[in-house]
């Protein structure tokens, strides 16, 4: 029995390692974080990296070129072990101080590098590592463990996002349709007849995207579907090089420790509805900010 332990082991410490060496590197020189480690999970909504059938079917005219991010998750793992998900705004105008204001997601635009130094400099946040997921990482860990299942009270609609949800009730999403599900961002529904906005959408995306994780994360429990998922999506992700199989492995923990008790914080700024959507810090963001604010990072912030 003790044999059949061990190989065990052994085995999934190879797997581990192979499965990480599938997980390419980024060039990221993380300022670090207190009493605890903090990931930056970043969406990127780049096509550049996407198969040519994918770049197609997701082109869109009004986006430039180049990547941004799409969501901008941190994940806290504190002294004792609990873990919490921080969903900031990806258009949270920031850098007005040091002279370089933008929208925080733009930042991805210069490279992860980029991303965190702007929430290091801007925002008082220290990092210890960074991953970035592409758009088909999504597509391909959901369809690696089984779809998700979504509620809609009328008939919604995306185009730009690519959702299409023609009846009310319940749906079960492919990989694509959960991906369309995360991106909506102004989202229409069918009233009397006629396409209107949707009102009650969430424009920051969090709410899907919190929903689709933890539906993904409740089948992970599962050894065979971990695998399976982690070897799918392993080259739609990249990482800074000192997150290697033990620390993706204390990622994936802590994620599905702060999903599974419902430690999530979605972070609050005041929006502005214009053409460019602008989010801008509130005495209520920096408060909820703050159990992620490191030492060496707020003394660069407040500069």
């Amino acid at each position: 029995m003790a044999g059949v332990v061990v190989l065990l082991l052994l085995t999934a410490v190879v797997d581990g390692l192979v499965v990480t060496h599938r997980v390419p590197t980024v060039a990221v020189t993380a300022p670090g974080s207190d009493d605890g480690t903090t990931y930056l999970l970043a969406a990127s909504d780049s096509r550049d990296r996407l198969a040519t059938a994918d770049r197609a079917r997701y082109a869109d005219r009004h986006q430039p070129s180049g990547e941004r991010a799409d969501l901008v998750l941190l994940l806290r793992g504190d002294a004792q072990g609990r873990a919490t998900l921080y969903s900031l705004p990806r258009d949270l105008y920031v850098g007005q101080r040091r002279g370089s204001p933008h929208r925080l997601g733009l930042a991805l635009q210069d490279g992860p590098q980029s991303l965190v130094d702007s929430l290091c400099q801007d925002l008082g946040i220290g990092v210890d590592h960074v991953l970035v997921v592409d758009m088909a990482a999504l597509v391909q860990l959901v369809d690696a463990t089984g779809g998700v299942t979504v509620r809609v009270d009328r008939p919604t609609r995306d185009v730009r996002a690519r959702l299409d949800l023609s009846n009310s009730g319940v749906h079960h999403l492919d990989g694509r349709g959960a991906l369309a599900w995360v991106r909506s961002r102004s989202p229409q529904v069918l009233v009397d007849g006629r396409w209107v906005g949707d009102t009650t959408a969430d424009p920051t995306r969090t709410a899907h995207a919190k929903d689709v994780l933890t539906q993904v994360a409740a089948r992970l429990d599962d050894p065979v579907t971990l695998q399976r998922a982690a070897w799918s999506v392993g080259p739609r992700l990249r990482r800074d090089a000192d997150l290697g199989p033990v620390g993706l492995v204390a990622l994936g923990r802590s994620l599905q420790d702060a999903l599974a008790a419902g430690r999530q914080v979605t972070v609050p700024a005041r929006a502005k509805g214009t053409a460019v959507p602008f989010a801008f810090v509130t005495p209520e963001t920096t408060r909820a900010l703050e159990p992620l604010v490191s030492a060496g990072c707020a003394a660069s912030a407040t500069g």
